[in-house]
């Protein structure tokens, strides 16, 4: 069977925290056509797209003047979706594929929106994308979450059930190959550094946890707006053994992970509404072997079962997070035992996972 064009999308080429975008666009069974720059994408990979682009204040003049009928960004988009015959659109986020709507109708192509936790929480972004979230989802032909909370907040805004499919991520295969070092004390804690994922919170928890176990260290992976933030809380408050190593590759990963006894993320609700799916790098800690301590959070309750393979605490509760990596720290057995629920954690195996997508998109391009 010849492989199947597809355009897919996303805000940037390379964003070291969107791993799970450059999993899948590395895993479908098909040619692919990275289109990026923003929600409605104006440069391609294959640097074809880039040499249609217009300054922006040029194509809204005319826009608005009545020149062109439509921006010239659509026209170049609508050029390039042909001359390279694509059959199937890809759309990662929510707004993306609100804004691609409209083309995929007008030339008749398959559209699939991979929504991944802003775009269905922001509450800016859902007022603002309301009625084009409704457009798209009667052109869309699939719809994808990452987990059920996501899938009820979609229901409410429109989307039929019919199109919504939930494909939760998936490790990569040598995250599975991690042996962790329950003896060490070393707790680690990987993400950006922004406020739904409440890196300072993390810090609070393991500051009052070092308090009766001293011997306890904390390694922060990451980078982002609340990082001088959280370096200013350590000094401020003399938290002590914590190392901020900014970002790492998925290797340099799994080889911190062998060095840990623990994962630890405080994820919440952020003041503005955004909330996450699933976090990828809950899902590797997992598979693992490393037992995970995070919070009832969007889709983490799906792969974290407390008191099986992690614990669990409301959002905010500081306290109950520093209990649960004492309670830890204390007992290495159970900490172990956890870890060995690493291929139970309701995850899938990594070719199951690109195995599934590649049926679908092949099932949506044929109809």
């Amino acid at each position: 069977m010849e492989k199947i064009k597809i355009c897919f999308t996303s805000t940037d080429l390379n964003t070291y925290s969107e791993t799970f975008i450059r999993n899948l666009k590395d895993g479908l069974d098909a040619k692919i056509f990275h289109c990026y720059g923003a929600m409605f994408p104006y440069l391609s990979e294959d640097k074809s797209l880039q040499s249609y682009k217009t300054p922006p204040l040029i194509d809204l003049i005319m826009h608005r003047v009545g020149l062109i009928k439509k921006p010239l960004r659509e026209y170049y988009l609508i050029k390039y979706l042909q001359a390279q015959r694509i059959n199937l659109i890809f759309a990662n986020y929510g707004p993306s594929g609100a804004a691609l709507a409209p083309i995929a109708e007008e030339l008749n192509i398959p559209l699939i929106v991979h929504f991944h936790g802003f775009d269905a929480s922001i509450y800016d972004v859902l007022a603002k994308y309301r009625e084009a979230y409704y457009q798209m989802f009667s052109i869309a032909k699939a719809i994808i979450v990452v987990s059920e909370e996501m899938k009820s907040d979609l229901l409410l805004l429109g989307a039929p059930e019919e199109k919504l499919f939930k494909m939760t991520y998936s490790p990569k295969p040598l995250f599975f190959d991690v042996i962790p070092d329950y003896h060490s004390n070393q707790v680690l804690a990987i993400g950006r550094f922004v406020e739904k994922k409440a890196p300072h919170l993390t810090l609070l928890a393991f500051q009052k946890a070092k308090e009766i176990c001293p011997e306890l260290r904390l390694k922060f992976v990451g980078s982002g707006v609340l990082l001088p933030v959280c370096q200013d809380l350590c000094l401020s408050l003399g938290i002590k053994d914590v190392n901020f190593v900014g970002v790492l590759s998925p290797e340099e990963i799994a080889k911190e992970m062998s060095n840990s006894f623990c994962f630890i993320q405080h994820s919440k609700q952020a003041a503005n509404g955004d909330k996450e799916g699933t976090p990828v790098v809950i899902l590797e800690a997992l598979a693992a072997g490393l037992p995970v301590i995070s919070t009832l959070h969007a889709g983490i309750p799906e792969m974290v079962k407390d008191g099986y393979n992690g614990y669990l605490v409301e959002e905010g509760d500081v306290l109950g997070m520093t209990v649960r990596l004492v309670d830890l720290a204390h007992d290495r057995n159970r900490a172990a035992s956890f870890g060995k629920f690493r291929k139970e954690s309701n995850q899938i195996d990594f070719k199951d996972y690109l195995f599934q997508w590649n049926k679908l998109i092949y099932k949506i391009a044929s109809n």
